[in-house]
């Protein structure tokens, strides 16, 4: 069919048949591959994935604990007491997550 031409009655369904023999020539190809994405649930990690979920999650450890400890002295008056107590909790569940993602990928690798 050229640009200036309309189409004619069967060419509609002439595509779609043509689209679907080829869908399922590709189904037919590859079933295996469509397995595995369907028994595994998760796409893998690229490695600046991997990066960034590490920086993130050591981020936010350090930020929830250091902002925990700053409620939590100017509640109680105790200036640099909770905010330091927290801030190395916060580092020490980061580093922990760290280690936690780490095996996994480790596992899943």
């Amino acid at each position: 069919m050229s640009e200036g031409q309309p189409p004619t009655e069967g060419e509609p369904a002439k595509r779609l048949n043509d689209l679907d023999d080829r869908l399922r020539r590709l189904r037919e190809r590859a079933p295996e591959e469509e397995e595995k994405v369907v028994s595994r649930g998760t796409s893998p990690q690229t490695a600046y994935g991997f990066a960034f979920r590490i920086g993130v999650e050591l981020v936010v450890a350090l930020a929830v604990g250091g902002g925990i400890g700053w409620v939590l002295d100017h509640w109680l008056g105790t200036m640099p007491l909770f905010l330091l107590v927290f801030f190395v909790l916060g580092a020490v569940a980061g580093l922990l997550n760290v280690f936690r993602a780490a095996k996994q990928m480790n596992r899943d690798g």
